[in-house]
């Protein structure tokens, strides 16, 4: 039976995992808990998992990809359907896709989509505390529009991370700020900012937002944006929202 190569798309619900990676003694993960059901799934064979995108504890996911190699006959709907039977409740598998051989999840990816979701409201929802911030008060979308702009293009990010190594240049290719309505009785509405890249370095898109929300809140004006970024200091840029308003929304390929 030949090797094969599968990608598959996964969402769940980071507020009970320590993140997507896999590491000894540490607790629950995503990544250790895709790998098992998959080794249910496909009987029992040991099976190591590649992710698009290592999501920090508490961090959600509605379009994860990973990739994983393995000996099996099943088709990649029956895939999906014992993965599912074999996954714990907050995790589960929305897709599969047999792939070239030399495919791997994170280094052929394109770009990933992720959304920092907001509450405006002047009361809070405890049925979305798990994933978004409540903010009680209005803000300046327009000014959150402008400073985002403010972000685009490759930049020095080391202000707006907490990366330690020195590689802190990325390339942001599309900021979004977008309302709509939210669920439930608080007649409160949902900021979501979006941020689309190829690829982002240790909390950055916590610390983009934190930025974002700060501009609506009139407490840093758009213009200050360059400067910051300029400067290259930590402490000159706001400190990182909380992961749970977080979610890896997409992973796009070229050829899938």
């Amino acid at each position: 039976m030949a090797r094969r190569n599968f990608l598959v798309r996964l969402a769940y619900d980071g507020t009970d995992f320590l993140g997507w990676q896999r590491l000894p003694g540490a607790g629950r993960s995503v990544q250790g808990e895709v790998e098992a059901a998959l080794s249910a799934a496909l009987g029992g064979a040991r099976i190591e998992i590649v992710g698009a995108g290592r999501t920090d504890a508490g961090v959600h996911a509605e379009g994860q990809a990973a990739s994983f190699h393995a000996f099996t006959p099943l088709s990649c709907e029956e895939i999906v359907a014992a993965l599912n039977a074999a996954l714990p409740p907050d995790l589960e598998c929305r897709g599969c896709v047999e792939v070239d051989a030399r495919f791997h999840a994170r280094l052929h990816a394109v770009s990933k989509t992720y959304r920092y979701r907001l509450l405006i409201s002047k009361e809070a929802d405890p049925s979305l505390r798990r994933t978004s911030l409540f903010v009680p008060e209005p803000l300046d979308l327009e000014a959150m529009r402008r400073a985002g702009a403010a972000l685009l293009g490759e930049r020095d990010f080391r202000a707006l991370s907490n990366a330690k190594g020195e590689d802190t240049r990325r390339r942001l290719d599309e900021v979004r700020v977008e309302s709509s309505a939210a669920p439930g009785a608080s007649g409160g509405r949902f900021v979501d900012l979006v941020f689309v890249g190829p690829g982002f370095i240790y909390n950055q898109v916590r610390v983009m937002a934190a930025l974002l929300l700060e501009a609506g809140k009139g407490v840093v004006g758009p213009e200050r944006v360059p400067a910051i970024l300029a400067g290259r200091d930590r402490a000159a840029a706001p400190g990182a929202l909380g992961p749970f308003g977080l979610s890896l929304v997409e992973v796009r390929y070229e050829r899938i």
